[in-house]
C-alpha cells in the first residue's frame, strides 16, 4: 500500500513510472537527442502541446507570456472550446497566472509560421507532430531542457493532487529553463 502511494505520488500511476524510467533510459542513449538540437535556431514563438491542453500546455503558454515570449498551446486529443483543468487554474494562481480565460485548442487549427518551435510533453507528442508536420516545423520536449533532463511528464489529469501539483512544478521549471536557454 506505501509503494503504491509513492508511485502515485512520484509518477501519477503505474503507466506514468513505466513510461519515465523507459523515456529515462532512451534519453541516457541519446534516443531524443535530435529534439534537443531542434531548439537551436531561436524561436519566436513557442507553441506547448499536451493531450487534451488543459493541464500542461496551457500552463506552460501562460509561464512563457509571463516571461516575456510570444506562447500559444494546442492539444493533440482535445475537441477545444473547454476551460483548463481546475487544478492547474489553481495551481497556475500560486504563480499569479490567471488562467481562467484559457480555451482549449486542437492542433487541427494551427497554422505553423516562421519561428515557431512545436514543444511536447512526451515523445508520443514529438511523435505525432511530426507525422502531422513532418520537418517542416522544429520539435522539442519542454523535459529536455530541465538541468535533470527528461523526456516524459506523466499527463497529471488522472492523478492525485499530490502529483498534479508535482507536474505542473516540473513543467513550471521547464518552460523557465527552456527559455532562459532559447528566447
Amino acid at each position: 500500500m506505501l509503494f503504491s502511494l509513492y508511485i502515485k505520488n512520484r509518477f501519477g500511476s503505474k503507466r506514468g513510472l513505466l513510461n519515465a524510467f523507459s523515456c529515462a533510459l532512451k534519453t541516457s542513449l541519446g534516443y531524443y537527442r535530435k529534439y534537443e538540437l531542434a531548439a537551436t535556431a531561436k524561436p519566436s514563438r513557442f507553441v506547448f502541446i499536451c493531450s487534451g491542453n488543459i493541464c500542461r500546455s496551457p500552463l506552460a503558454e501562460y509561464v512563457a507570456k509571463q516571461l516575456g515570449v510570444d506562447a500559444i498551446s494546442f492539444g493533440l486529443h482535445t475537441r477545444g472550446g473547454d476551460k483548463a483543468d481546475e487544478r492547474a487554474i489553481a495551481f497556475a494562481k500560486t504563480l499569479d497566472i490567471d488562467l481562467n480565460s484559457h480555451v482549449t485548442q486542437n492542433i487541427r487549427h494551427y497554422t505553423p509560421q516562421a519561428g515557431d518551435l512545436l514543444v511536447g510533453m512526451e515523445p508520443n507528442h514529438a511523435k505525432e507532430l511530426e507525422q502531422l508536420f513532418g520537418d517542416r516545423v522544429p520539435i522539442t520536449l519542454v523535459g529536455l531542457w530541465l538541468s535533470r533532463r527528461q523526456a516524459y511528464i506523466h499527463d497529471p489529469y488522472n492523478t492525485n493532487a499530490h502529483f498534479f501539483s508535482a507536474c505542473e512544478a516540473v513543467v513550471k521549471k521547464a518552460v523557465e529553463q527552456l527559455i532562459q536557454r532559447n528566447a
